[in-house]
């Protein structure tokens, strides 16, 4: 396997605006993880230089490219235009725009590829890039991140090829319209937008893109208000759906403390409810490039706001289309989750009308079941069409079957591929397949959709907060004695929890000595504290870095437990899911687990670690003076990872407290005689 860049959506990382003379773009990155306006442009330009390679586009072709709000001053977004203009295609910029609508841009233009300059959920210190391949709509997987890094080491630095034969063109107001003309062909044309007298909206932009969206939602929807849609402040600080991630219920003491006390858009709810308890009151929460959505329900019994993450809308979206499916015993619709939802949720879609599959995490690997399901749907129909187009369904399909089967799809290669077909069945593109609905708990959920007659797949948050209140206010006119009993019954009654842990050396998971010892620990818990379950090693082709054991009671799964990296921020987590067991039978499963990852996998080269660490020790220590970064930026995230992510301390940073695990961590650091603290 060779050296990739990507992680689980896209590449991210902090920036660094000015590339040290000399260095090379991608080798620096290597090195640092830092992200420069030189590092878009080799990017692009390798990226475009790959697609021609492929065939997949030819000279003066037209890439889409949009953003999101954080790159203020325009240097990353034009470094990243100058790359495809010097690779001789012609940038097509559409400006800020939700992803989903920068991806149907090129669909609807026919475009070689859509190419998305954000860092979704992550702080504004951070960007990235996401790819979408024309045609297929696909994204990159492995494999092909290993041949674009490749080919990205391989570039000369400066470019030695810098002929710019093309112009960029501005398609922004375009791409606007027909995104907004999307979500009205896609939503239920009797859905009520201009009586606020029964329901109330807000949405929350998270300062991102969604703001160019719902800012030109016609002024005649006067059901919506809109909170954190312009450019006033950091994307994702104190808003979007970051940091209501795992949690389930907010109540009014809830929003009082350290992680909610700023979300606006949270608190304005909870005074629209006291207002005017008789009227339904949600709240979309986008991220900050909009592919992600959790849907806020105001509840007046109990005083508090139902958070809907991605296995509810799940659930919800599935009842509805439960309803709607054909009942007949020869056709099977299938619904696909990630390993990260919720084992009760699962089991919960199984016993539906539907069969569930489970995939990696990461958008990719869904967007690969909807491909896959195409090309099931197209074999079905196979008999009507001629030899030569059997022909080429059936090397697409031998083609997807053995990428599969060796865990290394190319989405260059099934985009050529499919691109010939539909030369020849231009329909293909249209028929209705197998895949009813894709998802994860982050709040990517994938719906089949309707654009210019083409059926596409996509993580589109607008698009799935639409669906999901179509089905609520109905629920909500026909049974509003019953509506926050159903309300709490979409929510997962398993446990799920989740403990991360920031700045670490994501190569440890693959270390044979400590991936042994993970497992020996894990194992010894799990035959302790759980004899009469049986136990199952998972291993997932697509994530070879994935640690995960499954513990069953005969045929029904009861816990799972496993420990990924993150692919789109600097961490690993501990993920732990019980179906009927405890959180405190859980909690006593993963704490050794947790503490042993904690001790072993932070990086002490990393400037993030080395303050962490001694602020950590002046906190054990009640020093009068805590070594704050002098960035408030920098200074906020730090804050934002040690306090609401990791639980280390609580209270904000003039009386910051350790908390349990905070005291103990502190203490390890303390005698740790190898702690060597530099302040970033």
């Amino acid at each position: 396997m060779g050296i990739r860049l990507q992680g689980t959506d896209g590449i991210r990382g902090p920036i660094q605006k000015h590339l040290p003379l000399t260095e090379h773009p991608v080798k620096w990155y290597l090195q640092t993880g830092e992200i420069t306006p030189e590092f878009f442009q080799l990017y692009t330009y390798s990226t475009c230089s790959l697609l021609r390679n492929f065939g997949l586009t030819e000279i003066s072709n037209s890439i889409v490219v949009g953003w999101d709000s954080r790159d203020s001053s325009g240097a990353f977004n034009n470094a990243a235009m100058l790359g495809i203009l010097q690779a001789g295609l012609t940038p097509c910029s559409v400006g800020i725009l939700p992803t989903p609508a920068v991806a149907l841009h090129m669909l609807s233009t026919q475009a070689a590829a859509a190419i998305v300059l954000t860092a979704s959920h992550n702080p504004a210190d951070q960007n990235g890039i996401k790819i979408f391949l024309g045609s297929s709509g696909l994204k990159l997987f492995p494999s092909d991140d290993e041949a674009l890094t490749k080919f990205l080491l391989e570039q000369p630095w400066p470019l030695s090829d810098s002929s710019i034969v093309c112009d960029s063109c501005d398609e922004s107001e375009a791409a606007k319209t027909d995104f907004i003309a999307h979500l009205l062909q896609n939503k239920d044309p009797e859905m009520i937008l201009d009586q606020p007298g029964s329901i109330n909206i807000i949405t929350d932009s998270a300062f991102g893109a969604c703001q160019v969206i719902v800012q030109h939602f016609p002024k005649s929807w006067r059901i919506f208000q809109h909170y954190n849609a312009d450019c006033s402040d950091e994307i994702n600080r104190f808003s979007g759906v970051a940091d209501l991630e795992g949690t389930r219920w907010l109540s009014e003491q809830h929003l009082e403390n350290s992680i909610w006390k700023n979300h606006k858009a949270l608190h304005q709810l909870f005074q629209n409810l006291q207002k005017n308890p008789k009227i339904l009151h949600l709240s979309w929460i986008f991220d900050g490039d909009g592919d992600r959505c959790f849907i806020l329900v105001a509840d007046p019994s109990r005083q508090g706001i139902h958070v809907l993450s991605g296995d509810a809308l799940m659930l919800l979206i599935s009842s509805k289309s439960e309803s709607k499916s054909p009942k007949s015993p020869t056709t099977t619709q299938y619904i696909f989750n990630t390993i990260e939802s919720d084992l009760e949720a699962s089991s919960r879609i199984l016993n539906k009308e539907f069969d569930l599959r489970q995939c990696a995490v990461g958008d990719k690997w869904l967007l690969l079941e909807a491909f896959d399901s195409r090309i099931k749907t197209l074999k079905e129909l196979a008999k009507k069409l001629s030899q030569a187009n059997m022909s080429l369904i059936d090397e697409i399909q031998d083609t997807l079957v053995e990428m599969r089967k060796l865990g290394r799809p190319s989405a260059f290669e099934l985009t050529r591929l499919w691109r010939n077909l539909l030369k020849e069945i231009p329909e293909a593109n249209q028929f209705s397949t197998d895949f009813v609905l894709g998802g994860e708990e982050s709040g990517h959920v994938i719906l089949p959709a309707i654009h210019h007659k083409q059926l596409v797949f996509l993580g589109n948050g607008p698009l799935v907060a639409f669906k999901a209140t179509e089905i609520l206010y109905e629920l909500w006119l026909h049974t509003p004695e019953e509506f926050f009993k159903n309300i709490e019954a979409l929510q997962p009654q398993g446990t799920h929890f989740t403990l991360p842990i920031y700045y670490v050396v994501k190569e440890k998971l693959l270390e044979p000595r400590f991936r042994d010892e993970l497992c020996q620990i894990i194992q010894e818990l799990a035959n302790n504290l759980y004899p009469e379950f049986t136990q199952d090693w998972i291993n997932l082709e697509e994530d070879n870095e994935l640690l995960m054991l499954q513990l069953k009671d005969k045929d029904t799964l009861k816990i799972s437990i496993f420990i990924r990296n993150s692919g789109t921020e600097d961490k690993l987590s501990l993920y732990t899911q019980g179906n009927g067991i405890s959180d405190e039978a859980l909690e006593e499963f993963s704490r050794e687990i947790y503490w042993h990852l904690l001790c072993h996998c932070k990086n002490g080269n990393s400037n993030w670690y080395q303050s962490e660490a001694q602020i950590m020790v002046e906190l054990l220590n009640a020093s009068p003076t805590i070594s704050w970064p002098e960035n408030p930026v920098t200074k906020s995230r730090l804050l934002h990872e040690m306090r609401n992510k990791q639980k280390f301390v609580t209270g904000d940073s003039k009386n910051l407290v350790l908390t349990e695990i905070g005291k103990r961590y502190a203490q390890f650091l303390s005698d740790d005689a190898a702690v060597n603290m530099v302040g970033i």
